[in-house]
């Protein structure tokens, strides 16, 4: 596993974007991660099907992470790295700091102009099943 990114160029399928890559750059962001898969992909010429079947994993996971719409699990992406013979870190290697960057709280509530006995709540919390189904219960109830 002694292999070093260097650099990927080739197109993204979805935008048709020059998807040229900086592999050495350490800190990087789910659309980062993407462009950084897809890279690697054509560079070793392989379609998202093959690295499906070769790393074990699901077709359609491996279409959202080159779609940034999902990053792998820790485990799942050692085993795309391993298919591409390189450390997890090499390919996404903030991921820790990015998973929990993803998963910060979110809260904002904004009183409604024109109705003062109304406000506006957005959260973004993951929470215990039991105190989730609490909290629907007084969203959903009549008072």
């Amino acid at each position: 596993m002694g292999k070093t990114l260097k650099q990927a160029r080739g197109r993204s399928p979805l935008s048709g974007i020059a998807t040229d890559v900086d592999l050495s750059v350490r800190s990087i962001r789910k659309q980062e991660f993407a462009k950084r898969l897809y890279g690697l992909l054509q560079e070793q010429d392989m379609n998202q099907s093959d690295l499906a079947n070769k790393s074990g994993l699901g077709r359609d996971s491996i279409s959202q992470y080159v779609r940034a719409i999902n990053v792998p699990s820790p485990k799942s992406l050692k085993k795309i790295a391993d298919v591409f013979g390189i450390e997890p870190s090499e390919l996404y290697p903030n991921y820790e700091a990015a998973a929990v960057e993803e998963e910060l709280p979110e809260q904002s509530f904004r009183a409604m102009s024109g109705d003062k006995d109304f406000m506006w709540v957005r959260l973004n919390i993951k929470l215990p099943k039991e105190k989730a189904v609490k909290i629907m219960g007084i969203i959903n109830s009549d008072d």
